[in-house]
């Protein structure tokens, strides 16, 4: 009888650890999208919910910088072909637990604005609102056409440190994300 090769054990120790941690206990969510036309521009709002599973939560509380980014796109429908992006917004900050002074730090990476807060749940109410952001002039825009908003918010496994990113591969857990929500404009 012929043994399994050592590679195939760890294909399946990989799998069965993938499997144990398959459904994240909280999630991130992206909530409440509202669109204005306010001088000829259209200006979205969005709230944001960071549910984050305990892991996450712990390697944050002992020094892990991690990532997070909200997508906004807008879209105009093609039935034909592939539908054509007319606007996109990016929005970043990084997170990180400063054990010193026992407070979470945001670092907003376009802005470079860097603010502390006593306890996580605060850090990330802070990040939880976008306010009145520019997507796209009205005027061009054709209004024959079909448009439709979509967002999403998650962390950026591809940002962890080498250990996290690797159990990111198999562990839902550690790429928490609302997946791509549509509303049609």
């Amino acid at each position: 009888m012929r043994l399994p090769a050592p590679s195939s054990y760890l294909f399946i120790y990989i799998l069965t650890l993938g499997l144990s941690f398959a459904s994240p206990s909280e999630k991130i969510s992206v909530n409440d999208v509202s669109v204005s036309v306010v001088d000829k521009k259209i200006i979205v709002d969005c709230e944001v919910q960071y549910g984050l599973d305990e892991q996450v939560k712990e390697a944050l509380r002992n020094g892990i910088e991690m990532m997070f980014i909200l997508e906004i796109e807008l879209k105009q429908n093609n039935p034909y072909w592939i539908d054509r992006q007319l606007s996109y917004l990016q929005r970043e900050f990084k997170i990180k637990y400063h054990a010193l002074s026992k407070q979470y730090v945001v670092m907003e990476t376009d802005g470079h604005v860097e603010r502390s807060f006593p306890d996580l749940y605060s850090a990330f109410y802070f990040q939880k609102r976008l306010h009145s952001t520019e997507l796209v002039s009205v005027e061009s825009l054709d209004l024959e056409q079909e448009y439709y908003l979509r967002a999403r918010a998650r962390l950026v496994s591809e940002k962890l440190p080498l250990p996290l990113r690797i159990k990111s591969y198999v562990s839902t857990s550690w790429r928490p994300s609302s997946g791509w929500t549509v509303w049609p404009m």
